[in-house]
């Protein structure tokens, strides 16, 4: 479980860090600090957008 400083940190890094959304490779695009939601991207190549809690994302 991921909370909104790990995702900051994330968002920030040069680094391509592996982030899973329900077993899924996602991209963080965006958080929203006052809701803790981010918006993601898949990258399996379906191109898919949602926006969910912070919590629900996955660091490998």
């Amino acid at each position: 479980m991921m909370d909104i400083n790990r995702a900051r940190e994330i968002l920030n890094s040069k680094d391509n860090i592996e982030v899973y959304y329900n077993g899924r490779s996602v991209w963080i695009n965006s958080i929203n600090p006052n809701t803790g939601n981010v918006f993601i991207k898949t990258l399996d190549g379906t191109n898919e957008h949602y926006q969910i809690p912070v919590g629900e994302l996955i660091e490998e």
